[in-house]
């Protein structure tokens, strides 16, 4: 039986440190998605803005505050340009995959612990069967067994929460895309018809 986090790596050898190495860079990557890759309240505050009409939504955009206000902006000062859409288009797809930040190293992460994992548990099968006609045949096995299944917990111990964190951080990203959509949409028709 594992006691302790030491022996739990050596069970997982080599494999128990690439493991503790994806964890921790999957961390950073979700810790760094919420901090800095998702900016959740720039829709929020720009549609609060809107509510107020049109003169409270220029004076929102007087000094913008994030890329989606400096977006409404530029429609505002640029509304006889003929190729706006495009150029707003352009805009909110940079600002779309800014807020991707961090999502593809979880996915890579979510990706690779399993295999780790479960190439660990096929190391440790390897060394299960060098102890076969040996005399301590059945407790080797026995043991070898427990412990190659641990890199194999240990890679699925990484994937679920990453996965979990994959999917809220894109359905999330996908909402806020389409208000984004939404929002510059009918602002775009409303600075044709002024």
């Amino acid at each position: 039986m594992i006691n302790t986090i030491d022996q739990f790596f050596q069970a997982c050898h080599p494999f128990g440190y690439p493991l503790l190495a994806c964890s921790v860079i999957m961390l950073a990557a979700i810790l760094y998605h919420l901090l800095f890759g998702a900016k959740w309240n720039d829709i929020t505050r720009l549609e609060k803005s809107a509510a107020g009409g049109d003169t409270a939504l220029r004076q929102y955009c007087r000094s913008p505050q994030d890329e989606l206000s400096g977006t409404a902006a530029f429609i505002l000062q640029h509304r006889e340009d003929s190729h706006l859409e495009q150029q707003v288009e352009a805009r909110l797809g940079c600002y779309v995959d800014s807020c991707r930040a961090g999502l593809s190293t979880i996915s890579i992460i979510t990706n690779i612990a399993p295999m780790l994992g479960i190439l660990g548990t096929a190391w440790g099968l390897v060394d299960i069967f060098g102890v076969f006609g040996t005399p301590s045949a059945e407790s080797g096995i026995s043991i070898g067994i427990s412990k190659a299944l641990y890199t194999t917990i240990f890679g699925l111990a990484i994937a679920v929460p990453g996965t979990i964190a994959l999917v809220c951080f894109e359905r999330r990203l996908e909402r806020n895309a389409s208000r984004i959509n939404l929002f510059f949409t009918q602002l775009l028709a409303r600075s044709k018809q002024s």
